[in-house]
């Protein structure tokens, strides 16, 4: 199970920035996803599920997140964008990941597909938005 997790969140990586660059709709995107090395292995509901969430509440996601930023979300990479989607609909609508698993899994997310010390970014923006108690601790 966590490692099709993990596939899972790979995928919405890749769904979400598709999304922020196409502005297609989920059903496209999985259709692109299922040509993707990874999604026999995922828990594809999962990544369903986290594109719906994230593609639907995006707006609320970012505003959410935007205090924590350093610069407008608009400056933010689409890769970067995209992670911090994830993060925020585990965070916030999925108590049953633990905060830290979140935390990890978006680090990880990040060295995998963004630039150079993207990591550290995603790392310090959830540890940010953690710190000031706006989401559920697990």
């Amino acid at each position: 199970m966590k490692g099709s997790r993990r596939l899972a969140r790979v995928l919405a990586v890749k769904g979400l920035y598709h999304w922020q660059v196409n502005e297609v709709a989920v059903e496209k995107i999985i259709e692109v996803l299922i040509t993707e090395e990874e999604y026999a292995k995922a828990d594809v509901n999962y990544t369903r599920s986290l594109l719906e969430s994230a593609t639907k509440d995006s707006l609320r996601h970012y505003q959410d997140i935007g205090p924590c930023l350093d610069r407008p979300i608009s400056q933010i990479s689409p890769i970067e964008k995209a992670i911090l989607l994830i993060a925020m609909v585990e965070l916030v609508e999925s108590s049953e990941v633990p905060f830290k698993v979140v935390i990890n899994e978006c680090i990880e997310l990040a060295k995998q597909f963004g630039g150079t010390d993207g990591h550290k970014y995603i790392n310090g923006v959830l540890d940010r938005y953690l710190k000031g108690g706006r989401a559920a601790q697990s």
